[in-house]
This record gives C-alpha cells, sequence and structure tokens, in this order.
C-alpha cells in the first residue's frame, strides 16, 4: 500500500504586501501591559507646573507628559542611556504607543533628563505620591527606611582627597617660605634699609602664604630685576625665583580650589565634583551618592541623595524632603541601627510619630554579656532626689560638672553630665569597675539620650516592634535589592548631585509604577 504524504503548509508571509491602511497600536497592546498603566498613572499625575517652566516661543518642544511616559516605560525595560531609549523608540510598539509616534533623538532626551526633569521631580513625585495615596496603594501607616550607596559614573581613577590637597599645599608654602628667605637676601644685598621693611613686610614663617602674598614677593623681584640690568648673576636669580614662584603660586591656587570643593567631605572625583568616595557593599571604595528611600508596602514613599556616605547624617534632610512631597506623617517609622541617633529621634519626637528606629547598640544591649555585666553604667542605680548613681559596692557617684559634645558631621550638639565616684579607695571591684589610670569611677550621662534609648527599646521590643523588624527587611530592603538586581541599577548615568536626583526619581518611580501593575495583574486573576 503506497504511503500517502500531505504537504505542510505555512501561514501567510509577505513582507512586501502592502496595506491599504495601517495597523492600530491599540489593538496590538494588551489590555494588562505595563505602558497602559504608565500611561493611565501619568494621566492622572499634575503636571501643570512643569509645562508651565516652558518659556514659550521658538520651536515647538516635545510634550513633557509623552518624555516622562518614555523615560519611565524605559527605566521599567533596564534601558538607561539616551541612545538606547532613542532606538527602541523607532523599534518597540510599547514606545511608539505612548510617545503617539514622536521620536526624539538622543540629545533632546538627555537634555530633558537633566534639564526640565531635574528641576520638576519634586513636583513629578509629589503628583505620584498624590496618585498613590487617592488610589489607596500607600496609607502612611508604617515608613521604613534605608539607605545605600550608588556609585557615581565618573572615574575612581581620578579622586582628589582632601587630605593630600592639604599636604601638598603645605609642602608648596613650605618651598614659597624658602624663597622667600632668598628674595630677603637679594635686598639685603641691594639696600639695609630696604631689608629691613621687606623682612618686616615677608615675616617669613610668622604669617600665612597666599597667592596674594606671593604676588607682593613677585612684584619686588620685578623691582631687583629692574635695578641690576648691570650685574646679569644677581638678575638671573631674581628672574628664577620669579618663575619658581609663579609656579608655586599656581599649584596654591590649585589646592585651594580643591579644598574649596572638597567643603566638608573628605574628597571628590574629577569627573563628578559632586560624587564622594564611599566605602560599597563589594569592600570597594568608588565614587558615589547615598541614596535613601522611605518604603511602605514596597511603594516608595520618599527619596533622597546625599554626600555623606552615613545613613544617620542624612535623616533629617531626608524626613525634610517628605514634608516637601506630602502634609501626611507616618504612624511609626523603622530603620536599621544606621539612622539610631539623638538628633534622629528629637526629629521623630517632633513629628509626634513611633520611634522604631534601632540604634547602634540595641542587639548588644539584649545579649546575657552585657545584662551580667554589673559594672555597665546601665546597671548604676539612679537616684533623682540627690541626682547621683550608686555603683554595685553601694558607694555614691556625684554629678561634677556638664559638657557639650558636637556631632562632626552633622553639627548636633549633646549636653554630657558627668558623675565621679566619691572614692574607689579600698574597693574590691575597683579593677573590674574602673579604668587602669582613673583615681575614682567617672560615667557620662547623656539624658536625653538615654530617654530616647528608652523609647525605641521598649517600642522595638513591643510584639507591634519586632513584628516591624521582621517586615523591614521584606519591605524597603527588597526594594533596593530589586533596583540593584533585578533592574541591574548599580550605577547612575548622569553627573551633579541635581542630575543624579532627577535619575533616580524617575528610577525609584518607574518601580512604583511596576509594582502598580503588578498588584492590578493579581487583582484581575
Amino acid at each position: 500500500m503506497a504511503k500517502i504524504t500531505t504537504k505542510a503548509t505555512f501561514k501567510d508571509f509577505n513582507p512586501d504586501q502592502p496595506q491599504l491602511l495601517p495597523q492600530n497600536l491599540e489593538e496590538l497592546i494588551g489590555q494588562d501591559h505595563l505602558v497602559r498603566v504608565i500611561r493611565r498613572v501619568v494621566d492622572q499625575m499634575d503636571l501643570s507646573e512643569i509645562i508651565n517652566k516652558y518659556p514659550g516661543g521658538g520651536s515647538s518642544a516635545y510634550h513633557p507628559q509623552m518624555m516622562i511616559k518614555v523615560l519611565l516605560y524605559a527605566y521599567s525595560l533596564k534601558i538607561y542611556t539616551g541612545r538606547k531609549i532613542a532606538l527602541v523608540m523607532r523599534q518597540d510598539i510599547g514606545f511608539m504607543w505612548l510617545a503617539a509616534f514622536n521620536t526624539p533623538d538622543f540629545r533632546t532626551i538627555n537634555e530633558f533628563r537633566s534639564g526640565e526633569l531635574k528641576q520638576s521631580i519634586e513636583e513629578l513625585f509629589k503628583s505620584m505620591l498624590v496618585f498613590l495615596v487617592e488610589n489607596k496603594y500607600v496609607k502612611f501607616e508604617t515608613y521604613f527606611v534605608d539607605g545605600t550607596p550608588i556609585a557615581a559614573d565618573a572615574n575612581k581613577h581620578k579622586m582628589v582627597w582632601k587630605k593630600n590637597a592639604v599636604r601638598y599645599k603645605e609642602a608648596v608654602e613650605k618651598k614659597c617660605e624658602e624663597l622667600f628667605k632668598e628674595i630677603d637676601v637679594l635686598n639685603e644685598q641691594e639696600d639695609q634699609e630696604y631689608k629691613n621693611h621687606d623682612l618686616e613686610q615677608t615675616g617669613s614663617g610668622t604669617l600665612p602664604i597666599t597667592p596674594e602674598k606671593i604676588t607682593q614677593q613677585i612684584t619686588e623681584l620685578n623691582s631687583i630685576i629692574e635695578k641690576t640690568v648691570d650685574n646679569k648673576k644677581k638678575q638671573r636669580r631674581a628672574g628664577s625665583l620669579k618663575k619658581q614662584l609663579e609656579k608655586h603660586q599656581e599649584k596654591i591656587k590649585t589646592y585651594e580650589n580643591q579644598l574649596a570643593i572638597t567643603g566638608e567631605r573628605s574628597g571628590y572625583s574629577k569627573t563628578d565634583t559632586d560624587a564622594v568616595a564611599m566605602h560599597m557593599k563589594n569592600e570597594e571604595t568608588l565614587p558615589a551618592y547615598n541614596a535613601i528611600i522611605g518604603t511602605e508596602d514596597q511603594f516608595v514613599v520618599n527619596f533622597s541623595i546625599h554626600q555623606n556616605g552615613s545613613d544617620n547624617a542624612g535623616f533629617k534632610e531626608h524626613m525634610e524632603q517628605l514634608q516637601k512631597h506630602t502634609d501626611k506623617k507616618p504612624e511609626v517609622i523603622n530603620g536599621d541601627a544606621g539612622f539610631g541617633s539623638e538628633q534622629n529621634y528629637e526629629i521623630i519626637e517632633e513629628m509626634k510619630t513611633g520611634n522604631f528606629l534601632k540604634y547602634n547598640n540595641f542587639h548588644q544591649e539584649q545579649t546575657v554579656k552585657h545584662k551580667n555585666d554589673r559594672f555597665h553604667k546601665d546597671h548604676f542605680a539612679y537616684d533623682p532626689s540627690t541626682d547621683s548613681y550608686q555603683c554595685p559596692n553601694n558607694r555614691k557617684l556625684t554629678y561634677r560638672r556638664k559638657t557639650q559634645i558636637t556631632n562632626q558631621r552633622t553639627g548636633y550638639v549633646s549636653t554630657i553630665k558627668e558623675y565621679r565616684c566619691e572614692s574607689c579607695a579600698g574597693c574590691p571591684f575597683a579593677a573590674a569597675c574602673k579604668k587602669p589610670k582613673e583615681k575614682d569611677r567617672l560615667i557620662k550621662i547623656n539624658e536625653k539620650w538615654e530617654r530616647y534609648k528608652k523609647q525605641a527599646y521598649d517600642n522595638l521590643t513591643s510584639e507591634k516592634g519586632i513584628l516591624l523588624r521582621k517586615r523591614r527587611g521584606v519591605d524597603v530592603e527588597s526594594v533596593f535589592g530589586d533596583l540593584k538586581m533585578n533592574q541591574g541599577f548599580r550605577r547612575f548615568h548622569v553627573r551633579g548631585k541635581e542630575k543624579v536626583k532627577a535619575e533616580f526619581g524617575i528610577l525609584v518611580m518607574s518601580h512604583n509604577l511596576r509594582k502598580i501593575h503588578l498588584q492590578d495583574l493579581q487583582k484581575a486573576s
């Protein structure tokens, strides 16, 4: 019997087949597609302040609403550079649908991100926050805060360090002092009377070396060069000193400029002078920015960019940023030990919100070792009637004086009270209780800090506090994990703090949109 074979059939495929009407993109975009969420959210956001910043006149500009939609979608898809965004706008139907076939080039995209968006990121994020609150995605019941360093778009091999600038400047100034002495000798040879005046003017070794002071010496050398036309050897020496001083003068100006740019920071990168050297998670030191976010149910409800690797130092500015975005206050604020400080607890108290920030030795205080340490000041009994403490051997520590300590990073001033034992002589516990060089045991008490610490400890060890401590890792830390690992955002693509802030704002807003999209899909299923 013959084998019957059937000829394979294929669906119609004719790339050259003309179409009478162009295909409607609306039919190609699924109803549950992310771009529909982006369009719905951005269309409900108030962009009037952004639009009103356009001056008008001249050639027409691309609509900011379209540009914002495109950037949010691009960052959602892990597309961060202007060239790549411009490319996909000509290839991807999602971008075509959002942009209504507008095709700005990469320069226009970059200029919008670093220009109009840089000036308007506050209003834009505030509008998104209004949308999240009105649609009940966030309720401001809990506020989880955390920070992470993100590498800057800067060359790590072109760092300027403050300590080096100071050291090099001092070395050049010392060389200038030596040259000043030689100038004094030349002046002495020229005129004994002028020497006395010149020494008083230069004051070698007594006055700080400044570019202005060097200019005075160069003027003196010019005078010597003019007066010694008949003494070529002396004239050549004066000319050599002048060249050296001019060279040193430029170096001092360079170092002074570096110190002015550095300010209170330890250093900066030449390719992004706003970036700061920070210790990254992989133990590498890179020019970076510290990004702090506040989250609720993994929605980012606040963000801020800092030039300080300390989360503690950035908390005040971060909360001020929240107050710009919304008049709502979270019921409780939870953060790790990097945020627990007297100043930050004071901020929370003024906000009248729940204090669930850890302090640096929170876990240590719960150990058996600490609880059994009889000689730790935490276990000394306090008598408010006499304002004194009592040690384990029932000896009294009386109040001696009050001092103030200023935090180097924040400028916050703390008040410390000192209490000293009336006498540790003959005490069998003296060796275990006091420092070897101390005559009598001294303890330092910050009453305000101790009160805040007790409040935080009680809150954190309560049933609610234990639950919040468990949730923090899932809530705020998972957001950073998503941004860095899933989205691959480990480095900024723009330079300068304000531009970095705008880019990070787009990044966290794109995260919120993806979160809305997921929640909508879950509700629909």
